[in-house]
């Protein structure tokens, strides 16, 4: 990337990089420096800058994460109160209440955290999506229902729901997940579902047991699956061809 010599180009682009992140963190609350790079679009030393930048300012603040002895400290930015204060659009959105809470972090779902941010960030920037809604933002959904881990509209104006499988789970769990999916299609909440796993390995085990459900509850009715109609808007990929799904 060429060097930007001329101080009010210099001073916009900082700018718009420390938007980016606010913008990014409103949604999603904590992320790595190393995401951040990602979203940005630069090496990780890069957005060093920008970050301490937001620290200074009280927007977001930096949390350390201790792996165990031996392993190096990981780090997660988060975004304060404060930050949410200058995260939303004024014009055309209400401020979000909630902001990092280190008490409330877990580092037992760090990796699958992250892991849906990269897809976020991945189908943002293949120009293919306009919105993008994590699944904490999601309208409750009735007792034992999982919401799926984000929903995006595309930009042909089509909804579809993404699930991040980053390990294999039971049958009956993926049976209680395409219930959720198919009860939530047959009610126009989403038009698809894509699940993206880390491996082929990993999608063709998931794909399998999704597939392989012969009965599922939707919207109350038991129902015995019809692969032509059931599995119709259902997709299996891995992370690195995500974004060739949502074509």
């Amino acid at each position: 990337m060429p060097i930007i010599t001329d101080p009010k180009i210099r001073a916009a682009r900082a700018e718009e990089k420390r938007t980016a992140i606010l913008r990014f963190l409103r949604d999603e609350l904590y992320t790595s420096p190393q995401v951040i790079a990602e979203l940005l679009g630069v090496e990780a030393r890069a957005s060093r800058a920008t970050v301490s930048t937001l620290e200074r300012a009280g927007l977001v603040k930096r949390h350390p994460i201790a792996l165990g002895d031996g392993l190096a400290t990981f780090w997660v930015v988060g975004i304060t109160s404060r930050g949410q204060s200058m995260a939303f659009d004024p014009a055309s959105e209400d401020p979000i209440e909630r902001h990092f809470e280190p008490a409330r972090f877990s580092l037992v779902t760090l990796k699958h955290t992250l892991a849906v941010q990269r897809a976020r960030i991945q189908a943002v920037h293949s120009g293919k999506v306009k919105q993008w809604i994590s699944g904490d933002r999601l309208a409750a959904t009735k007792a034992g229902v999982k919401k799926p881990d984000a929903v995006l509209l595309t930009a042909t104006g089509h909804r579809v729901a993404v699930e991040i499988e980053r390990s294999v789970k039971s049958p009956k769990a993926y049976r209680n997940v395409l219930a959720g999916h198919l009860t939530a299609m047959h009610q126009g909440k989403w038009g698809r579902v894509i699940w993206s796993s880390p491996d082929e390995v990993t999608r063709d085990r998931v794909q399998r047991l999704i597939l392989g459900v012969r009965r599922v509850q939707i919207a109350g009715i038991d129902t015995k699956i019809d692969p032509a109609k059931h599995h119709a808007n259902l997709a299996f990929t891995v992370y690195k061809t995500f974004t060739e799904s949502l074509s």
